[in-house]
């Protein structure tokens, strides 16, 4: 077949730098109809954006609890379909574990760890039922698209894409296409301003990726987009 040599296939349910949301159902499809399995890297997916698994039928599905979902690190969850349960195995060998499934057993028991980061997810859960798990997401990606506005405007640039394509992290032209410049922003932003934006490359110009977190406000953007204006004319 022509896909014959192709196995499995992997991409970003939200790419980290720029941030873009991928169509991730219509990638999967494409690559179920010619016979290749698919694994999403949802590490910035699980509480940024709404996420159903089985809905979007991949094969395996990694996603990280500390960077949206308000857990710490060590905290993630790795999702096989049951059809493919058969192919993945812990990297450590065990026969103390439970389950109803020989996938469940191996993965339930893998030695002596700290599971701290585990059980604190029901917490992060707890914490994000106070507000709304809707409203926490409505809220960050609000904020996103109104301050990537706020920066186009104040930058006089533009956006990378539009607001159907993000979360909670907002792709803005900076104000310079110097590299000397746009590569020493990010450090002069932390020593001067106390503040941290990535800055990267896209194509022909300079961007930054801003997040929008539930304890950001629009001030926030003002308060960066002020002090990469400031730095950019230096």
């Amino acid at each position: 077949a022509e896909y014959g040599d192709i196995k499995l296939a992997s991409f970003s349910h939200i790419t980290s730098a720029p941030a873009i949301i991928l169509p991730i159902e219509e990638l999967i499809s494409e690559c179920h109809d010619r016979g290749v399995m698919v694994l999403i890297d949802g590490a910035h997916a699980i509480g940024q954006i709404p996420i159903n698994v089985t809905a979007l039928n991949p094969d395996f599905y990694v996603t990280n609890g500390h960077k949206w979902l308000y857990s710490p690190k060590g905290s993630a969850i790795f999702w096989v379909r049951e059809d493919r349960q058969s192919l993945i195995y812990p990297t450590v060998i065990s026969n103390l574990g439970q389950g109803s499934t020989k996938f469940q057993l191996e993965f339930s028991w893998l030695g002596t760890a700290d599971f701290s980061a585990y059980l604190s997810v029901g917490a992060a859960l707890d914490f994000r039922d106070r507000f709304g798990d809707e409203a926490i997401m409505n809220y960050m990606h609000n904020l996103a698209v109104a301050g990537g506005n706020l920066l186009v405007e104040l930058w006089n640039t533009e956006l990378l894409v539009d607001s159907s394509m993000i979360g909670a992290m907002v792709n803005v032209r900076i104000p310079t296409n110097d590299s000397v410049k746009a590569s020493s922003l990010g450090l002069m932003l932390l020593e001067q301003y106390n503040t941290f934006i990535p800055i990267f490359p896209v194509q022909d110009g300079w961007y930054t990726r801003v997040s929008a977190q539930i304890f950001n406000e629009l001030s926030d953007f003002w308060y960066v987009g002020e002090a990469v204006l400031t730095l950019s004319l230096i």
